[in-house]
């Protein structure tokens, strides 16, 4: 098993260096915000946290949580492992950051942390009932998320779920994400002997979509070094430029409720996908609902 002594995981990825410097700048006084939106004020990242928690709930909030063994994969400050520890899990997280696990050592000291790359989780196989991994793979490059996939397919028992919410805009110009269709997310899963039980669109955020637009460069940028701040970050320098965000961000929690029920899950920014490993008792899951896709 991978030491969390050692200099550096297994299966070390491209943006590690960006994350590692994220974590060791911001995980130890704005955990949120490591994960989220580094350099952001408090309320911009507890807006989107907030939607991420309902997709988590609905999700998996119906599933019988009390005693099962769950891994999360790319853990952060482990906010997701507090979650399923609070309904009795038996919680594992990993993460390739030492900073990051620091934070939630210290966050959640009733939970196991190891320092892993998700591309190579140096754990028993087949010994967990469910992982998680939210926002997490789009940060991979597309081999790396094979890789990654890959891993988590080995660490989860015949019949286990698997629930990933990653990025489905492919026109996202964003410097450190790799986002996937959702037909591309759901073959990939596919291709390590995963069903797809369903999956929705979560995020659909049009008036912050339509501002982003002024902001974000139309392409991806083309920076050279890794760790370099995204943009977002570089305007988190300057407070001042958040504030008008704050009436726009009210206006689009009521807004965010009604498209999650009126628009295309297509239309949303990310997906939430609920797997499961074929195995088991010999079967794969029922016919999966497709999403909001018509």
């Amino acid at each position: 098993m991978t030491s969390d002594l050692e200099d550096a995981p297994a299966g070390r990825t491209t943006l590690m260096p960006y994350w590692d410097r994220v974590a060791g700048q911001y995980a130890a006084d704005d955990p949120l915000g490591a994960v989220c939106y580094p350099a952001a004020p408090a309320w911009f990242n507890r807006f989107y946290a907030f939607f991420h928690r309902r997709a988590v709930e609905r999700m998996l909030g119906d599933l019988p949580l009390a005693g099962t063994r769950c891994l999360d994969v790319g853990c952060g400050s482990g906010r997701w492992c507090r979650w399923l520890a609070a309904r009795g899990a038996q919680v594992t997280g990993i993460d390739p950051t030492a900073a990051m696990l620091d934070a939630a050592r210290r966050l959640s000291p009733s939970v196991e942390f190891h320092r892993m790359s998700a591309t190579n989780i140096d754990l028993p196989a087949g010994s967990f009932d469910l992982i998680t991994t939210v926002t997490v793979i789009q940060h991979l490059q597309p081999a790396e998320q094979e890789r990654a996939v890959a891993s988590m397919g080995r660490a989860i028992r015949p019949g286990g779920m698997l629930f990933a919410l990653d990025l489905i805009d492919v026109r996202d110009p964003g410097r450190v994400v790799y986002p996937r269709s959702p037909a591309s997310w759901i073959a990939l899963y596919e291709r390590q002997g995963m069903d797809l039980v369903r999956w929705e669109g979560q995020e659909y955020v049009p008036l912050i979509r339509a501002l982003e637009k002024l902001l974000r460069p139309k392409k991806r940028a083309t920076e050279t070094d890794v760790t370099a701040p995204s943009v977002l970050e570089k305007v988190g320098r300057r407070r001042a430029m958040f504030l008008p965000l704050g009436p726009v961000m009210l206006l689009s929690v009521p807004l965010e409720l009604l498209c999650e029920r009126m628009l295309p899950s297509t239309w949303a920014r990310h997906g939430s996908f609920l797997f499961r490993k074929t195995g088991g008792d010999g079967t794969t899951s029922t016919s999966p609902a497709p999403g909001r896709d018509a």
